[in-house]
């Protein structure tokens, strides 16, 4: 059995409202660094999962994602690798 390391990025769904992401374009926009920021907040996960064969790892890490890392009513998620940890 192999090691994967997998990167996720948690966001919101594009219809849920950002609010943290609305305060920080405001921000900007009151320090004069940029009128529209177009901020979007979310989380970033890495994390080490065993699996027979990558496939098998991404069934796996797709599990963990919707079951335990994100919200599925008002969240989406987003494998950015998996990669054989060495």
């Amino acid at each position: 059995m192999k090691r994967y390391i997998a990167k996720v990025v948690v966001t919101l769904k594009d219809d849920v409202k950002d609010n943290r992401a609305l305060v920080l374009d405001k921000m900007l926009k009151n320090l004069k660094i940029e009128n529209r920021a177009d901020f979007l907040t979310g989380r970033f996960y890495t994390f080490c999962i065993s699996a027979e064969d990558k496939n098998a790892a991404h069934k796996k890490i797709c599990y963990v994602c919707s079951e335990i890392l994100s919200n599925p009513v008002v969240e989406k998620y987003k494998i950015n690798s998996i990669e054989v940890l060495k």
